[in-house]
């Protein structure tokens, strides 16, 4: 009667603790929505909490795993072999396809963008050897190696099965585990603080467009779960067993509603047991020794990552189209082959350990833990089922009852199957239907205009010399002051340096930058159109002054004997634009050598060209006078575009069909520079000194924020919030109630 009551008690506890938590959750929210931004400074608040909560898993799962392994006699080691380790790779198996098949729920979206220092990052290369071989156990604890110290656990807790005196250790050990799960349930204490800090900064900073996209995650596990906890693994378990599904579902039903509510699969083991031996009871009618099998069998699949974490994985899935960097097919196994190691351990560490490894931001697992209250308690439902499903189909492989009734089971899997597929559509239309397309980014690069509108500026028409020619012994300075004109040579397409927006404004960072270099100079602009191919000639003949628009000194260039360059503005990076449905032909070198007669252009005279026939002997390359020409004109509709990853980028912004790659695993970078004609030495002098002032000043870093990283496009404005949106409009308009009345008579 004691400990029917004590069962109450805690389960009342677990009950108020899950209230208190909800309540913590929409608390955040409501106060993040009322206070917008400003709630962001309580995410310190919820890393701490994660930090705290991320502390104790690596050091449990080395005292968990060898107590609970060590503590196995021989009998129930080779039980757990034999059948049990058949079941549990089945169950795997199951929640890799399915976080397979909810891949396929994501939409496709053209998301052409700004430049990204991702761009820069090679190719992930994972050296699973690295990962999963423990060669110095203290340094795969130390950089937080999850698979090798899994495997050194479960290795030194093998060894201990059956050694004479291994029990006092293994005593140690298991006291240690629990002592860490005293820990750990101290810092769950703090659960609500931690909840309503992170819950409160997303909802204060998601945007509506961001919250469109986070659905993705919370639509694809929900559906998931609940298609393999009430189908899938019953439909497993009957056409397996001589159980029906109506008697799986009567057994389970309370048990998924307590999982539900408390939050933990773990205190729903001794009803797990109960209400699995009770199904046997049922239809087994033998010696009294194989009633306590469930007994055995559950306790020993515990350990063992369940079916609920591995589809939690899905947020991997999401978490890479969300930054625009898909997992490609063939990087499913991998992933999840490694995060079943990570999932001795728990979500809170093998999220970051895996967005880390595969180069994704790890500023989105704030929205895993922001969603996590509720997608947490569906990924247990699916973790309860899984061990009420291997204990079932373990037990009757081991009393005799296990029978595969393979029209059944064939007729299962095909509805499963159907049902994975359907419900992955049903959310993919809704998606593609519910988040807006990036296009507007299109839009937007074409309506940027110029962050100094303060020198008058011209464009002129034609292209022919200065009219003022110089006067012997001047330099070029002295004429630029005396006539009160800079004269700049402009290439009008080139993508983001220099071009027209959907006003017919000539913009870009170069227009930009010499707009900042004529205020200094007290003096107007006059640009001059170049083509690629006659820049070196008209910079000879006196047609302008300097020459810019994303301009990198090559070889041509620098043998010139009539003009000289600056010192260099900003570096850039090379990086191919493909069409996006190719972004996998081009990802490494590997894939490229494999690849015949690739037809691609450059612009004419850049300083990657030299490059190209040792980077890419395979490649037909065709100079350029526009980038433009990739895109638009059908003789290189056949065309990869070779360029840099910062003009690329705003290439796809308005070609969004189209995606950046970077196969290179060393950065291949180029300099930006100003010609000067002439050889004028005194010219090149003064802006390569100039260059570095506004360098030094932040000039040209707010100059590549708006232009290159697209930062600054439009005025970012502020969340709706009480504070400013209704007490501040309040006081304000007091105080507009409150002022003097003045008559125009007074006036």
């Amino acid at each position: 009667m004691l400990d029917k009551f004590l069962k109450i008690e805690r389960y009342n506890s677990h009950f108020s603790s899950t209230l208190f938590i909800i309540s913590s959750l929409l608390l955040g929210i409501a106060l993040g929505l009322l206070i917008g931004e400003y709630a962001a400074k309580l995410q310190i608040i919820g890393d701490i909490y994660i930090g705290l909560l991320q502390m104790t898993v690596l050091p449990y799962i080395v005292f968990a795993l060898i107590a609970n392994i060590g503590r196995l006699n021989y009998i129930e080691a080779k039980l757990l072999t034999k059948y049990g380790l058949l079941v549990l790779l089945s169950l795997w198996l199951i929640g890799v396809i399915c976080v397979w098949a909810m891949s396929i729920a994501l939409p496709k979206l053209n998301n052409g963008a700004f430049f990204s220092s991702l761009l820069m990052e090679s190719t992930p290369k994972i050296d699973f050897l690295k990962l999963f071989i423990p060669s110095n156990p203290f340094k795969s604890l130390t950089e937080n190696s999850v698979p090798a110290v899994v495997i050194f656990s479960m290795l030194f807790g093998t060894a201990s099965i059956g050694y004479k005196e291994h029990k006092s250790l293994l005593d140690h050990f298991d006291h240690v585990a629990k002592i860490l799960l005293r820990v750990n349930s101290f810092v769950v204490m703090l659960a609500p603080i931690g909840i309503f800090s992170i819950s409160a900064s997303a909802a204060g900073t998601l945007t509506l467009e961001q919250f469109g996209q986070v659905q993705s995650y919370v639509l694809m596990l929900i559906a998931t779960v609940t298609l393999v906890t009430l189908v899938i693994l019953p439909m497993l378990i009957v056409s397996c067993t001589p159980f029906s599904y109506r008697q799986i579902a009567r057994e389970s039903s309370n048990i998924l509603l307590t999982v539900f509510v408390v939050g933990s699969v773990f205190v729903v083991i001794p009803l797990l047991t109960r209400s699995i031996t009770r199904l046997f009871h049922s239809h087994i009618h033998t010696e009294s020794e194989h009633a306590r099998l469930p007994d055995i069998v559950l306790p020993l699949a515990y350990p063992f990552p369940d079916i609920g974490k591995i589809l939690s994985f899905v947020f991997i899935v999401f978490a890479g189209w969300f930054y625009d960097r898909p997992l490609d097919f063939l990087d499913y196994p991998g992933m999840l082959a490694l995060g079943i190691f990570l999932s001795f351990g728990k979500l809170i560490s093998a999220l970051p350990f895996l967005l880390d490894l595969y180069h994704i931001p790890d500023d989105i697992f704030n929205l895993f833990i922001a969603v996590g209250v509720i997608c947490g308690r569906f990924a247990d439902l699916a973790g309860a089922m899984h061990l009420m499903t291997f204990t079932i189909l373990t037990t009757a492989m081991m009393t005799g009852v296990f029978k595969i009734k393979w029209k059944m089971l064939i007729h299962s899997s095909l509805i499963s199957c159907l049902l994975l597929l359907g419900i992955s559509l049903s959310i993919r239309a809704y998606l593609e239907h519910q988040i807006p397309e990036k296009s507007q980014q299109t839009a937007q690069i074409m309506q940027m205009e110029l962050l100094n509108n303060n020198v008058a500026y011209t464009i002129s028409n034609l292209s022919q010399p200065n009219p003022t020619s110089l006067k012997s012994g001047q330099h070029l300075l002295d004429r630029i002051r005396h006539t009160g004109v800079i004269r700049v040579g402009v290439h009008e397409d080139s993508l983001p340096f220099s071009f027209y927006n959907m006003d017919r404004q000539l913009v870009g960072f170069d227009i930009d930058l010499i707009m900042h270099l004529a205020e200094d100079l007290n003096v107007s602009v006059e640009f001059i159109p170049y083509e690629s191919g006659y820049l070196h000639q008209q910079l000879e003949d006196d047609y302008f002054d300097i020459a810019i628009s994303g301009i990198s000194p090559s070889l041509s260039l620098l043998s010139s004997t009539r003009v000289l360059y600056s010192d260099s503005y900003l570096d850039v990076h090379l990086a191919l634009v493909v069409p996006d449905h190719r972004r996998n032909d081009f990802s490494d070198f590997k894939s490229i050598a494999k690849l015949k007669s690739i037809r691609a252009g450059i612009k004419e005279g850049s300083n990657f060209n030299a490059r190209i026939n040792n980077l890419f002997p395979n490649f037909i390359v065709t100079e350029l006078d526009s980038e433009d020409d990739i895109f638009n004109d059908p003789e290189y509709s056949d065309h990869i575009l070779l360029t840099s990853a910062e003009g690329g980028s705003a290439w796809t912004l308005i070609n969004p069909d189209y995606v950046v790659v970077n196969p290179f695993v060393d950065r291949h970078g180029a300099p930006l520079v100003i010609v000067i004609s002439e050889q004028d030495l005194i010219l090149e002098h003064f802006i390569s000194s100039w260059i570095k002032l506004k360098q030094t000043d932040g000039t040209i870093d707010a100059l590549y924020a708006h232009w290159i990283l697209g930062k600054t496009i439009t005025e970012k404005k502020p969340r709706w919030n009480l504070i400013s949106h209704v007490l501040n409009q309040e006081s304000k308009n007091n105080n507009e109630n409150n002022k003097p009345y003045v008559s125009d008579d007074n006036l």
